[in-house]
């Protein structure tokens, strides 16, 4: 029997839309990391594409400001990754060495929810080697830490990222309110030729955040089609498939709590690692067969050898 465990890549749903919003706003973001808005004011949005074969990943390019002060990488992290540091400066050196920039860099993070920065694991450590560390070289900031006054203070064009300093499960006739005075926000800090990304950048991020709102109910708050654009396509499509994974979700949840219970009642103790590694296992088969191995191994050294990569 096979028992390799992959983890299953995680949806993002918040990607295109962080994309826009560094096209319309990626100077009012430097302001929540403490840029000055005259310097803030010199950076421009630029992505990097790789032209090295051997250095491209999964994905096309990196969004970044640039100037003549130096670039600054950003990562919009919306969702639970305990490898998003990693990750990071992993896009951060690939997309030096693809450009051949050897000048200033900085590394950003702008967390949607405390949950997400928690999750994430520290750079590793080089062995035996004097002053060579990579941590504390990552700016974070987290949404829900500001309220929307806050936000409109550092700089107004921050409203689209409003809707992150309300709780998530806020009752519908308060959110819909409040959406209408975002959208009118929107209207009156942006240059007419950038409202239209502005509000698609909005209702992408609503749609993100609260889960109980639908499409339709979207657009009705905004006044403003997302159809017209990919990302929104994209993200009602996903919406269709809501039901579907959610119920998908919670069966595997069901499932991985079966387990640790077996692991408990057999063991008394589970380490912290093994119940990790447990919690983020996808497939029905491997989690169908797991608590037969877990009844079969004669202590946890043996059945963490079965949830070995």
């Amino acid at each position: 029997m096979n028992n390799m465990i992959e983890e299953e890549k995680t949806e993002r749903g918040t990607d295109e839309a962080f994309l826009q919003l560094m096209k319309v706003s990626g100077n009012s973001l430097l302001k929540l990391f403490g840029f000055t808005a005259d310097k803030a004011e010199q950076y421009y949005f630029q992505a990097v594409v790789l032209k090295e074969k051997e250095l491209k990943p999964d994905i096309e390019g990196f969004p970044m400001l640039a100037s003549e002060e130096g670039r600054v990488f950003m990562e919009f992290q919306g969702y639970w990754d305990p490898y998003i540091y990693h990750r990071l400066m992993a896009e951060v050196f690939m997309a030096c060495a693809s450009e051949q920039y050897p000048g200033d860099v900085i590394a950003c993070i702008i967390y949607t929810d405390k949950t997400y920065q928690n999750a994430a694991l520290p750079l590793n450590e080089f062995v035996d080697m004097k002053n060579c560390h990579l941590g504390g070289c990552i700016r974070e900031i987290v949404l829900t830490d500001y309220t929307e006054k806050e936000l409109e203070t550092v700089d107004p064009k921050l409203v689209v990222l409003a809707p992150f300093t309300l709780p998530n499960q806020i009752d519908k006739t308060t959110l819909l309110t409040k959406g209408r005075e975002w959208s009118s926000s929107i209207k009156e800090v942006f240059p007419e030729r950038l409202q239209k990304d502005a509000l698609n950048v909005l209702g992408l991020l609503i749609l993100n955040r609260f889960r109980q709102l639908s499409y339709e109910e979207v657009i009705t708050m905004l006044k403003f089609d997302l159809m017209s654009t990919l990302a929104g396509k994209q993200i009602y499509d996903m919406g269709h498939q809501k039901g579907h994974d959610e119920a998908h979700e919670e069966g595997l949840r069901d499932a991985q709590e079966m387990l640790i219970g077996i692991l408990m009642a057999r063991f008394d103790v589970v380490p912290s690692e093994v119940i990790d590694k447990i919690r983020v296992i996808k497939q029905r088969e491997v989690l169908k067969n797991l608590p037969i191995q877990a009844l079969q191994c004669p202590d946890m050294t043996s059945f963490k050898k079965k949830l070995s990569l």
